[in-house]
């Protein structure tokens, strides 16, 4: 259960602990936003938190276009809370619903569809289906805003099966169309790799990651070189390439082969979970230095 005051406290100092963590939708615009949005802070009075995107969205608020939802880190697996939450979110994220049904991922959870829509509902205020939508429209909203795929390239790539599909259910949640959201002549990585953002947490050791990557990596698929990871990936048919290195501060780039544009929903919920970008470093940090040993090594 989130706690008003304590989200509205993070909100207000911006505390980049706290992205992903919850939402804030704001009564007098209808728009949702990660807490680390660099909007000016609403008052108290015209907030409300959610705890997810899909949540928000139920809500009836709208992504914001400048701190972008959909690119905020989420929430780990051991956060996810009970087993059956955690094993049905990763399921969805992976884009199990984009080809099945949610009676089927029930099955394959040994519970019924009934008892998984109920559970889901209890610890997440959403169902497969609403948390399957969320997840389709983030996708398609950042390929529409970083790439120059084509709409229909778009819809596809994002898990839909159905371009009408894809513009009716965009223009309801985001209160205009695909095309509309793609800037006139921007023709950024057209015909060339795919380029996504992939934000976490600060901080974030890299070069140590990479060094554990590296001693790990497998002859012949995987390579650590110049700053970067990169393997070779065949997924459901398709082959490419991926490679991924250091953004900003708060954020890594993953290159994908224009081969694997079908398979880029599950390819970044692939990578985030290998590189585990949706940790949260000071609970970690917290834990990890009450021990006599490790409070050196952590500070």
């Amino acid at each position: 259960m989130l706690d008003p005051n304590t989200c509205y406290k993070a909100l207000t100092a911006k505390d980049v602990r706290f992205d992903g963590t919850f939402f804030v939708a704001v009564s007098t615009t209808g728009i949702y936003c990660r807490p680390v949005c660099t909007a000016r802070t609403p008052r108290r009075d015209r907030c409300s938190f959610f705890r997810t995107a899909a949540e928000s969205e139920k809500a009836g608020y709208r992504a914001c276009f400048r701190c972008r939802p959909e690119l905020a880190p989420g929430r780990a697996k051991v956060d996810a809370g009970p087993w059956l939450v955690s094993r049905a979110v990763a399921r969805i994220e992976s884009g199990f619903l984009d080809e099945g049904g949610v009676e089927e991922l029930a099955r394959e959870l040994g519970v019924t569809g009934r008892h998984l829509r109920r559970v889901l509902l209890a610890e997440l205020g959403i169902t497969p289906v609403e948390l399957a939508q969320s997840r389709r429209l983030a996708m398609a909203k950042q390929l529409l805003q970083d790439t120059a795929l084509g709409l229909t390239d778009v819809a596809f790539a994002s898990g839909f099966q159905s371009v009408r599909r894809f513009n009716g259910l965009f223009r309801q949640r985001f209160g205009r169309s695909p095309s509309d959201l793609r800037s006139a002549g921007d023709s950024r990585g057209a015909g060339q790799d795919v380029e996504l953002r992939m934000d976490f947490r600060p901080p974030l050791d890299w070069e140590s990651l990479l060094q554990f990557l590296r001693g790990r990596a497998i002859p012949g698929v995987e390579q650590v070189e110049d700053g970067e990871y990169r393997r070779t990936v065949s997924i459901r048919g398709r082959q490419g390439a991926l490679r991924v290195r250091r953004g900003s501060e708060r954020s890594l780039v993953a290159t994908l082969s224009l081969s694997l544009v079908g398979e880029v929903g599950g390819l970044v919920t692939r990578l985030r979970h290998l590189l585990d970008l949706d940790s949260r470093p000071a609970i970690i940090d917290g834990h990890l230095a009450q021990d006599s040993l490790l409070t050196d090594l952590v500070r």
